[in-house]
């Protein structure tokens, strides 16, 4: 047994975000094996799916070669399928560049492999009922193991272009998530469909590269959506220990004409350099000033940074802003040293977007913008309540 053998770091099955951002802080000291519950109630929690995702490529990025280990919370015959069923263990596993088992020695990343085609065939047929799991369905791009191009869903199979139109699959997904004879308001499929394009675009343009253009031997990018019930009065259950999303589920109380209220979660995640890294066309230095860091992050949504006329790109994320403050929405991002939030009060008549709403708020200090721990890419996720009887 070697001197000095390369720390586990284990994710518990009841961890959630303070776990996360904790765990994340560690993977920039020192080399690790990863294990993460092949069965994450986290998941089910809004943004855990994309929160655990990119936790696992940010530790894959820190290590070379990245191992993961398989947890022992299942049965033997059932832990691997289990853990390749879930978002994040589908991240996990396809940027590990090994995987041993439970017991710690033996390489099962041939077995592994054989898993991760068959769900990412699932994924990329189109038939919901294969891909969904639970309330989750996830619309994945992993680049460096597709065969036969990116998931048709997204882009066109010939082309590979980003699709032009997402009415239909918001409205497939809309119908396969939700019974909509449970809620009184009529749901804008299209202005779901937008956001769900802007955001999209962002991330189609920044996973694959790294600032230098060269490309990323492992990267994925995709969206996620998501049914979230929150019941009153267990507001705190759904906010998994994050104050900021607590309030904002309690803001919904006087206006539900229910004791549940449903949010619809619009997650996209992405495996690249970071919002601020694109803006700065350079690594963040650890010495850059945090509100230097925050300002680049909000330039991102006061224009777009695209220069090219390709019609795939999107039209800047000014449009998400407005289309969540239109929704009463909620955002969190997270992306380099920073996890900021956004929440939009429901019922605002006539909304225009304004500057004012890009004041961010950090998502553990409030108005003190502070120092996270360094994430791989960025994650954008977004609740829209569904349905208050207003």
């Amino acid at each position: 047994m070697p001197p000095n053998p390369i720390p586990n770091d284990r994710l518990k099955k009841r961890a959630a975000y303070l776990e996360c951002e904790a765990m994340l802080g560690k993977f920039a000291d020192r080399a690790s094996v990863l294990t993460v519950p092949n069965k994450w109630p986290f998941e089910a929690r809004p943004s855990g799916a994309v929160t655990a995702s990119q936790l696992a490529v940010t530790w894959a990025r820190a290590n070379d070669p990245a191992i993961l280990q398989l947890s022992d919370d299942e049965a033997p015959e059932i832990a691997a399928s289990t853990l390749i069923n879930r978002t994040y263990g589908l991240i996990a596993a396809a940027f590990a560049d090994k995987i041993i088992g439970r017991d710690g020695e033996r390489d099962v990343t041939a077995g592994m492999l054989k898993l991760i085609s068959g769900r990412l065939s699932e994924l990329y047929s189109g038939k919901f009922d294969q891909m969904i799991h639970g309330q989750v369905l996830p619309l994945i791009s992993i680049d460096h193991l597709e065969r036969d191009g990116p998931n048709p869903l997204l882009y066109h199979p010939a082309t590979g272009a980003i699709n032009s139109d997402f009415l239909k699959l918001v409205k497939q997904a809309l119908g396969r998530l939700i019974d909509r004879n449970r809620l009184r308001d009529p749901i804008d499929a299209e202005a779901i469909a937008s956001l769900f394009r802007e955001l999209f675009s962002n991330t189609h343009l920044h996973a694959r590269t790294d600032l230098s253009g060269t490309l990323y031997p492992r990267s994925a990018r995709g969206i996620v959506f998501s049914l979230r019930q929150v019941d009153h009065p267990r507001e705190a259950d759904a906010a998994a220990g994050v104050a900021a999303l607590r309030d904002y589920f309690l803001s919904m109380r006087e206006r539900a004409a229910r004791n549940r209220v449903e949010f619809l979660e619009v997650s996209v995640f992405d495996s690249g350099p970071g919002l601020a890294g694109r803006a700065n066309r350079a690594p963040i230095p650890d010495e850059m000033p945090i509100k230097e860091e925050y300002s680049l992050v909000r330039q991102c949504f006061l224009k777009n940074h695209t220069t090219e006329n390709d019609p795939a790109h999107g039209l800047g994320l000014p449009r998400v802003m407005l289309a969540l403050k239109s929704c009463g929405g909620f955002m969190r991002l997270r992306t380099g040293r920073l996890s900021l939030y956004k929440a939009f009060a429901p019922g605002i008549e006539n909304p225009e977007f304004s500057e004012e709403d890009l004041d961010f708020l950090d998502l553990l200090y409030g108005e003190q913008i502070s120092f996270h721990p360094q994430v791989a890419g960025a994650t954008f996720s977004i609740l829209i309540p569904l349905g208050l009887g207003s």
